[in-house]
């Protein structure tokens, strides 16, 4: 499975020169506890966090943000970007085609992709992901007799 298949595509992101109160406001009202932050020309050039807005000082977004981003592609293997997040302790990747965002994958996209599968309703085949497959890889059934199925907790 590729980032492209779970990333969050609308992306809220924040403009280098915006005061620490507007990324505070956005993160409150987004119910989001990081932003992307762009330049003039949409381009990534820092992320700014929680821990950001609380723990240093400064009157403008840049002045505080994480320089150092990682990052990954649409075609980053989704056990890769599981690896990037435990390994280096972050909470985020953005997703970048040409420098510019296209997604991004947090924790919390990792943990609906792990909760959700798809159960083939002809043969009980259970495939796991955000989108229903194409065709049952047992049966040959289309999409169309997928049912979506949450894993209960502790399966």
């Amino acid at each position: 499975m590729k980032a492209r298949e779970i990333m969050t595509r609308n992306v809220i992101s924040v403009q280098e020169d915006s005061s620490i109160e507007d990324a505070a406001r956005t993160m409150s009202r987004q119910r989001i506890s990081g932003l992307p932050v762009v330049n003039a020309n949409g381009a990534l050039v820092g992320l700014v966090t929680e821990h950001d807005l609380i723990a240093k000082s400064g009157r403008t977004v840049s002045e505080i943000m994480s320089r150092g981003v990682i990052t990954v592609t649409a075609d980053t293997e989704v056990e890769q970007i599981t690896h990037l997040l435990t390994n280096q302790r972050i909470r985020r990747v953005p997703v970048l085609q040409d420098g510019k965002i296209v997604g991004i994958v947090s924790r919390s996209d990792l943990i609906r992709q792990i909760a959700m599968r798809w159960v083939c309703d002809r043969c009980g085949e259970i495939v796991r992901g955000s989108d229903a497959p194409e065709q049952c890889p047992r049966c040959g059934a289309p999409a169309s007799a997928f049912v979506h199925d949450v894993v209960p907790p502790g399966m």
